[in-house]
């Protein structure tokens, strides 16, 4: 059975028109927000709930705390239908002036250490950007199709990426020189990973293939051919710290794949295996806490006992637009990873997972507001840049040149 929750859409801008108010301009200056809870019959469109009223309390200019209650006073069990939760502004963005807006980002990445964004779009478009002062420092040029997927190596220093036109490519982000282009693929490439210092990068494409690759040598290690249909993303997570030259050993893959499986790849052994369901558009691996999360077409997340891959162990959703992007995202402490979400109409959102003695629940306990009904294309973490912060960073991107952290 799927939890449905119910959730308040607000103004993405909303934190500007606070700012002017507390501010003293001259007003007026208001923001909408709207409350849904999916009926039983799921839809595209939310059902907009009735007898309601949204109750908003300002902590500070980033951030606000929404509420619903039960207006009809002729039921005297009036409550909260929604608890108060979270909402959170950008604390900065990031424009890609060289991707059109109009198509935005498909992908982009934050650098280890966090000073350089790479971003790509549709038509070969890719730079590389300087995220303190906003600048464009350098752009890539050389593939001639959307680049769908871009990483930075762990040295921060070199991307790689994939793109419509089957290739992948190794660059400098100082120059933007392409010493190494990996042909093999039969169809667009849809995500990559890069293994450990990046002797070995691992590609995965429309043609249902997972691909192992030597960059030293330009040349494909192993190719495993999970699907019919098209892998839509991958995560690469460690079982443990590997001691091979080639840092393979005790590395897993799990890809999310449009035939309605996710498919773990043990690297080293070369043996996976499968669970199934609708398609599988995006994952993501807790390998310490064994548990698996999936994005799905119906708009469910999915949670998964790696011990136990028969079924979920929970699963819930907030409407049936498409799950589109998961991330772990870790606190300050040691304590479990909540999930990041992000959806095709523009919901981002972050989700703890409860474990009451084995009976496993989730709570959302943060929303993310900078998009309107834009698909989330990417969400990446990053040490946090904000003051007293108690978790990483949240970069996220959508239909439009920007990526916003918060």
């Amino acid at each position: 059975m799927v939890e449905t929750f119910g959730y308040i859409s607000v103004q993405p801008d909303w934190a500007v028109d606070v700012k002017k108010a507390l501010s003293g301009a001259e007003g007026p200056h208001t923001f909408w927000a709207s409350a849904y809870k999916q009926g039983t019959e799921l839809t595209h469109k939310p059902t907009k709930t009735t007898a309601q009223s949204i109750t908003a309390e300002y902590i500070d200019t980033r951030h606000l705390q929404l509420s619903t209650t039960n207006s009809n006073s002729s039921h005297p069990e009036s409550q909260n239908i929604l608890a108060p939760r979270l909402y959170t502004a950008p604390h900065r963005s990031v424009e890609c002036s060289q991707i059109k807006r109009k198509t935005g980002l498909r992908s982009f990445d934050i650098s280890p250490y966090g000073g350089l964004l790479v971003g790509c779009g549709d038509e070969g478009a890719m730079g590389v950007y300087e995220i303190e002062g906003r600048v464009h420092r350098v752009q890539l040029e050389g593939h001639l199709g959307d680049i769908t997927a871009c990483r930075f190596f762990p040295s921060g220093q070199v991307v790689l990426s994939g793109a419509t036109d089957m290739r992948i490519k190794i660059w400098s982000a100082s120059d933007g020189s392409n010493p190494v282009t990996l042909v093999g693929h039969t169809a667009a490439i849809t995500d990559l990973a890069i293994i450990g210092r990046g002797r070995q990068v691992l590609s995965a494409a429309a043609d249902g293939t997972l691909r192992l690759w030597h960059c030293g040598e330009s040349s494909v290690v192993h190719v495993f051919e999970l699907s019919r249909m098209r892998i839509n993303s991958i995560d690469l997570v460690a079982r443990f710290e590997a001691q091979d030259v080639l840092e393979i050993d005790g590395k897993l893959v799990v890809a999310a794949c449009e035939d309605g499986r996710v498919v773990v790849v043990d690297l080293m052994a070369r043996e996976y295996g499968d669970v199934g369901g609708v398609p599988v558009r995006a994952v993501a691996y807790d390998v310490a806490n064994s548990r698996l999360y999936t994005g799905m077409a119906d708009g469910s997340v999915n949670v998964w006992a790696a011990a136990d891959a028969g079924e979920p162990v929970y699963a819930f959703r907030r409407n049936a637009s498409p799950v589109s992007a998961i991330r772990l995202v870790y606190g300050v402490d040691a304590g479990e990873p909540r999930i990041c979400v992000g959806t095709e109409d523009g919901q981002l959102f972050v989700a703890a997972v409860i474990d009451n003695n084995g009976a496993v629940g989730v709570e959302i306990v943060e929303e993310l507001v900078a998009f309107d009904v834009d698909p989330i294309t990417q969400i990446r973490t990053a040490p946090s840049s904000v003051k007293n912060s108690t978790r990483q960073s949240i970069w996220a991107s959508g239909r439009t040149n920007k990526a916003y952290e918060f």
